[in-house]
């Protein structure tokens, strides 16, 4: 099981657990444990309703934002130094005890 650690919009804590699957993205996982998060361009990285700001534990480094990404990051006004949008993080060991702050598309 991974485990990651969710701070909400309001500044609710929980941690959630998922089998890795990556097929899967971590938006997907975020909208099924009924976080503050519309997803509504479905998973595209076409509007940033899923930002968030991730940090890892160790050395589990995640791949760098591809293209699509990173332009629609360049959009938000509340971009952090470690900022991503969850529907292109795939579900896999690399996120196991990650922290996560739900941001939005600010």
């Amino acid at each position: 099981m991974i485990t990651i650690h969710v701070e909400d919009t309001s500044g609710e804590k929980r941690s959630v657990e998922f089998q890795e699957n990556p097929s899967g993205n971590l938006m997907e996982v975020l909208v099924e444990e009924i976080f503050d998060v519309p997803a509504i361009c479905g998973g595209i990285a076409g509007c940033g309703t899923c930002h968030i700001s991730i940090k890892t534990k160790g050395d589990e480094l995640l791949p760098d934002p591809e293209d699509d990404e990173s332009f629609m990051l360049d959009t938000l006004g509340n971009r952090v130094e470690n900022s991503r949008l969850s529907c292109q993080l795939k579900l896999t060991n690399k996120l196991h005890e990650a922290e996560i702050k739900i941001l939005g598309d600010g």
